[in-house]
């Protein structure tokens, strides 16, 4: 039982950073881009999820302690109380699997750890605790959750600036990267002449835009619009949404979206002023973009250094 008290410990630990993280700088500490899709999706803040997290395994710790030194109501209670760790822990793992269809790296150690302290009190207790999470993991596998009436996030969520104009009714969502060259660009091409809003929607944290025009938003999620570009099959980016009172249009790839801002959000005296190189010029399409006109949202894409995970904001310039 002194091993299941020291992962308890690690539990309490590994939640406890966790949640200052988040307090502190908005995000915690994930190794693949699961965790951001995955809390983009819950009703809960992040926070709040992360503290009970953290007061589950203190509880354990606890009791755990309590039971070293002989109390049975100690050990019945928490074996119990892992039982139920479980069953949730099989409902987080089958919407994973359903739902956000990407696997959250920092809650598969979460429930390692659950597991683990189960298995080290007993193959009895292991048993029940697999029969439970394969039983909720099942049951969750056979039913469609997107029958329902699901109501999706705004991408408003996901917005972390926007360059407004008063003229014209299109609204423009534009999904880019902290290490892209294409999505530098685009934004780059952009100005206060443009004639529809314009919202800048990053994958991944970005804390400031060169553009002294975009109004910041006071927070945003980017795992708003990972979401929305995997649930469309995308896989790069630049991508931009196009949205008017009776249509949506998506166009991918840096010449495109440059041509179709070009063509829609420009006035004819704007386009009298050359805004893209003539290497640059191309059709519009809405189209996936192909290799060289955009950056794999898996991938970091610099012309000059690639960034590595767990880099530090950076600010597009």
């Amino acid at each position: 039982m002194f091993i299941s008290l020291f992962l308890a410990l690690i539990g309490c630990l590994v939640t406890g950073i966790q949640t200052v993280l988040i307090f502190l700088q908005g995000e915690g500490v994930c190794f693949n881009d699961g965790c951001a899709i995955v809390d983009s999706l819950t009703l809960i803040d992040p926070f709040y999820f992360n503290l009970a997290g953290f007061i589950f395994f203190l509880v354990t710790a606890i009791s755990l302690a309590s039971a070293r030194k002989g109390s049975e109501l100690s050990r019945r209670f928490i074996s119990l109380v892992l039982l139920a760790a479980l069953a949730a822990e099989g409902v987080l793992f089958s919407f994973q699997i359903i739902i956000s269809k990407a696997f959250c790296s920092y809650c598969l150690i979460i429930l390692a750890l659950i597991a683990l302290i189960n298995l080290l009190m007993g193959l009895k207790q292991f048993f029940k605790g697999v029969v439970i999470f394969s039983a909720v993991l099942l049951a969750s596998l056979v039913l469609d959750y997107h029958g329902g009436s699901i109501k999706p996030q705004e991408l408003e969520n996901g917005t972390m600036a926007r360059l407004v104009s008063s003229s014209g009714n299109r609204e423009l969502f534009l999904f880019i990267s902290s290490t892209c060259e294409h999505c530098k660009k685009v934004i780059a091409s952009l100005g206060n002449d443009l004639t529809c809003t314009v919202n800048f929607n990053p994958i991944d944290r970005l804390d400031s835009l060169p553009l002294a025009e975009a109004e910041p938003s006071r927070s945003y999620n980017s795992g708003v619009n990972l979401v929305f570009l995997k649930r469309m099959e995308i896989r790069e980016v630049p991508v931009l949404l196009s949205r008017t009172e009776s249509t949506m249009t998506l166009i991918a790839g840096e010449p495109a979206i440059r041509d179709f801002v070009d063509e829609h959000c420009r006035t004819s005296a704007a386009l009298a002023i050359p805004q893209i190189s003539p290497d640059m010029t191309s059709s519009y399409q809405p189209a996936v973009p192909g290799g060289e006109d955009g950056c794999t949202i898996d991938e970091t894409c610099t012309d000059t250094q690639t960034a590595t995970p767990g880099q530090p904001p950076v600010t597009i310039q």
